[in-house]
């Protein structure tokens, strides 16, 4: 099945199909809007589609200016006119890598970011269960966990490196996330607890940002600050006024770490629902992206904004077909 997928994306990315296929995706001159989380050093052995290596992320920002104009949320919003498509990067959570990696990029390259902050493991400084697990499980010898009530029994990783291996983490994390909130936070610490002193160095690449790191990144001409919410939660789930208050927390919060008003949104894990569209103006926000994969079409809602995400396996195929949404 993976060789198949394979021959179907070097097909499709040979120049006439290709070239045939993206006519047809970008009539009109849709918005582009990719979804990364954080970067890595190159030589970081690190198994997690969220941790995109820095060099491949400077092949991509070079291989998307060849057809797009990279431009700022705002600009892209508000019809500003480019020559070519326009594209918006944006970034998810708020991981020290921003800091690290991202800033450095951002200032040499001009390069316009939007990052949309998670605001409660910065305040913190203390990583959401997701993150401790995902940090916790990148250990040098094989290792086996008995999930318990996530369902998926004894599941065995690191057996092999790499889009396999983040492949069954991945499905590790899923299956916590249908847990009642007490019972994942319990079973997250039981597997931090159970990998003490089995991980590789360098495990940490899924560390939150600190406050000083947040406001050196808002004094970037070249940065938008976007709210992700205060506790990472599932939105759609905890009900329309804890949804509310999570959002409130995480604006004032930013609104004092970096003098600024933020007026983008980006749903935790893409969960939202009508109701909670609608709430956002009402908070003084202007926009919100989603998960839905797909390109922005200007009569499209501002508070549905679909998104293409990008990760650390995608290789230039798969990454050229994305573009198209």
């Amino acid at each position: 099945m993976k060789a198949l997928k394979t021959l179907a994306k070097r097909a499709l990315t040979a120049d006439a199909p290709y070239a045939a296929l993206r006519a047809r995706a970008l009539r009109g001159k849709p918005v582009t809007l990719l979804t990364y989380h954080t970067l890595g050093a190159d030589d970081e052995d690190f198994d997690a589609w969220t941790v995109l290596r820095r060099g491949d992320f400077l092949a991509q920002v070079e291989r998307l200016r060849s057809d797009y104009d990279i431009v700022s949320l705002d600009d892209a919003l508000s019809g500003t006119a480019s020559n070519k498509l326009q594209a918006v990067l944006t970034f998810d959570d708020g991981h020290n890598g921003w800091h690290e990696h991202l800033l450095p990029i951002v200032e040499r390259e001009a390069l316009p970011v939007t990052l949309y902050v998670a605001t409660g493991h910065v305040h913190s400084g203390v990583p959401y269960w997701f993150d401790a697990v995902v940090n916790a499980v990148q250990t040098a010898e094989p290792l086996t966990l008995d999930t318990g009530d996530a369902g998926l029994g004894r599941i065995t990783l690191n057996t092999e490196r790499g889009e396999a291996n983040w492949l069954r983490i991945s499905a590790l994390l899923e299956a916590m996330k249908a847990l009642q909130p007490a019972a994942r936070d319990a079973l997250a610490e039981r597997i931090v607890a159970a990998t003490v002193g089995h991980r590789r160095p360098r495990h940490d690449a899924l560390t939150p940002l600190t406050v000083a790191q947040m406001r050196e990144l808002a004094r970037s001409r070249w940065v938008t600050i976007g709210s992700h919410s205060h506790g990472h939660q599932l939105l759609d789930r905890i009900g329309i006024d804890a949804a509310r208050d999570s959002i409130a927390q995480s604006l004032a919060l930013l609104a004092e770490w970096t003098g600024r008003v933020v007026t983008h949104f980006a749903y935790p894990n893409g969960n939202y629902n009508a109701e909670l569209a609608a709430a956002l103006p009402g908070l003084g926000l202007a926009s919100a992206v989603t998960t839905n994969k797909g390109l922005w079409r200007r009569d499209g809602s501002r508070f549905e904004l679909p998104r293409i995400n990008v990760g650390r396996f995608d290789d230039a195929a798969r990454w050229r077909l994305n573009l198209l949404g």
